[in-house]
């Protein structure tokens, strides 16, 4: 009764570290997402009807490419993580 006790104590505490760390990846999320070049008003454009920017050719370069891995990296590990944290939690505890 005490080892299984002790084992959904040691669980429960596995579970806190990574939600905590999906917590912290979230914030960097945010982090880089307020650091990246904004482009132009595609959401508003989109409302309005413009499309000055739908056949253009251009590549992101420099920093807006950094900060576009970032954020997708960033993402995929928030999305593992959270799978992670959704099956330890029912399978576990």
């Amino acid at each position: 009764m005490i080892l299984l006790a002790s084992v959904a104590e040691s669980a429960n505490k596995v579970i806190f570290v990574f939600e905590i760390i999906a917590l912290i990846i979230g914030v960097c999320m945010i982090i880089v997402g307020l650091v990246q070049n904004k482009q132009a008003q595609t959401g508003l454009s989109a409302l309005n009807g413009g499309n000055e920017e739908l056949f253009s050719n251009s590549k992101e370069r420099g920093l807006d490419k950094v900060m576009s891995i970032w954020m997708m990296s960033l993402g995929i590990i928030l999305f593992v993580m959270t799978i992670i944290i959704c099956i330890l939690t029912n399978t576990i505890v």
